[in-house]
C-alpha cells in the first residue's frame, strides 16, 4: 500500500469508514482491503482484537520471552486465521490469545476456563464443564471444527 500521512479521522460507523477510504490515494484493491479491515475494526471490537492479536504474535521472534522459546510457526498462524476469517465477533468475546513457547499458541476462555492449544496440524483441548473435565489431544485441524470447539467451550 502506498504510505499516507497519519492523520486523526474520527471513524465510529461504516459510512466513517467509506468516507475515509474514498479520501486516500490508494488503488482500489487496496481501498477494499483497508474497508474490511476498518468494518470489522468499527462494528465487531472483539474480532478486531483477535486480529490484532494475532498480529502481534506473528512478529515475535527466536526466544521472545527470554528463555529460549520459539517464535509462533507460519502454519499456526495461517490456521487460526483460517478459523478468524469464519469467525463472528460473538465467537472472540471470551478467548485470551497467547503465545506458547513451542511455537503454537493458546487460546483460553475468560468465561469457563477451558484452554485449546493450536498447532501447525493438530490442536488439544482441556476444560471442566458442570464439574467434569474433558480434554481430547491431537485432533486434526480444521477451521470449522475448531470453531464449533471454541463455541462450545466458550
Amino acid at each position: 500500500m502506498a504510505s499516507e500521512p497519519a492523520v486523526a479521522y474520527p471513524i465510529t460507523s461504516y459510512t466513517d469508514v467509506m468516507e475515509y477510504i474514498h479520501s486516500i490515494h490508494i488503488s482500489r484493491e487496496d481501498k477494499e482491503k483497508v474497508a474490511q479491515r476498518l468494518t470489522v475494526e468499527v462494528t465487531q471490537p472483539a474480532l478486531a482484537e483477535a486480529y490484532d492479536r494475532i498480529d502481534h504474535l506473528s512478529t515475535l521472534g527466536i526466544d521472545w520471552d527470554g528463555h529460549g522459546a520459539l517464535p509462533i510457526s507460519f502454519r499456526v498462524l495461517k490456521n487460526i486465521k483460517s478459523v478468524l476469517m469464519i469467525s463472528q465477533n460473538s465467537d472472540w468475546e471470551h478467548w485470551m490469545i497467547a503465545p506458547d513457547t513451542n511455537a503454537t499458541i493458546d487460546l483460553e476462555s475468560e468465561k469457563t476456563g477451558a484452554v485449546i492449544s493450536l498447532g501447525a496440524y493438530e490442536y488439544s483441548y482441556f476444560a471442566k464443564v458442570n464439574g467434569e473435565r474433558l480434554g481430547e489431544s491431537h485432533i486434526d485441524f480444521k477451521p470449522e471444527a475448531f470453531l464449533e470447539l471454541m463455541r462450545k467451550l466458550g
